[in-house]
């Protein structure tokens, strides 16, 4: 029988942190499953919650570390040992075990083997991930990015020819409840040097910053031309993924 990791991020997720990674727990009911935390040093009480959880067995381990997106997915991933990897649930969802389960068995019957993903229509946040271990490490996993490390590894995966987007089931979705992340200062300083990392990360991998037919203001343009000449006077550039025919949202902010 097979094993499926929850691979999940904490980041001051306190309101909601209980709630989500007991949603998830109901997975055993259907499956083998193993819950790994990685935990941002959260400052909000989320570590005492996670310790709580760790004790009672309902989380298998926690990672305490301050990290991007990207590396905390990775810590996650090395520390877990499922056959199968679920990712990008993080502890601010709460989610619907009876629609995982749907979506675990309908990635058998039909995507077995494939990088499925699958993403509420219009919001970027809300994505779900399955994907057999062996091909998430034979893609190197996901690299130490903070904005972009879902769309780098999907586009990885896509360039192998293992990788599909699937619609959102809403008949039976995986989410229970969604807090969409928002920015929580909103000084204009803050927005400002948010944008800077988003399009930093963009020009790390050799993402489109913006989509071809969107908008722009001369803010965005000014921002994304620093961004990109920071990235390359401070030879931060990652391998780029060398594959137009994968598209996805654009980095904008």
């Amino acid at each position: 029988m097979a094993k499926y990791a929850i691979c999940m991020l904490c980041s001051n997720d306190s309101p909601n942190l209980k709630a989500s990674i007991e949603s998830v727990s109901a997975l055993a009911q259907f499956f083998e499953i193993e819950i790994v935390v990685t935990d941002n040093l959260s400052r909000d009480g989320s570590q005492a919650i996670l310790e709580d959880l760790l004790k009672r067995g309902v989380v298998g381990r926690v990672i305490e570390q301050r990290c991007t997106r990207g590396r905390g997915r990775q810590l996650a991933f090395e520390s877990s040992d499922g056959d199968y990897v679920l990712s990008h649930m993080d502890c601010d969802d709460v989610f619907a075990a009876e629609g995982i389960r749907s979506l675990i068995e309908g990635y058998h019957s039909e995507h077995d083997g494939m990088m499925l993903m699958t993403r509420m229509s219009g919001n970027a946040w809300s994505n779900m991930t399955i994907a057999p271990r062996r091909l998430i490490s034979s893609l190197g996993g996901w690299r130490d990015l903070n904005w972009t490390e879902d769309w780098d590894l999907w586009a990885r995966a896509a360039s192998k020819g293992k990788y599909i987007n699937i619609p959102y089931p809403y008949s039976n979705p995986p989410h229970k409840r969604v807090k969409v992340r928002t920015e929580r200062n909103r000084s204009i300083v803050k927005r400002t040097l948010m944008r800077y990392a988003k399009y930093s990360d963009c020009h790390k991998i050799g993402r489109p910053v913006f989509s071809h037919d969107e908008s722009t203001s001369s803010s965005q343009r000014f921002v994304d031309w620093v961004a990109g000449l920071s990235v390359t006077m401070g030879r931060s550039k990652l391998d780029p993924v060398t594959n137009p025919q994968f598209e996805d949202i654009s980095c904008r902010a």
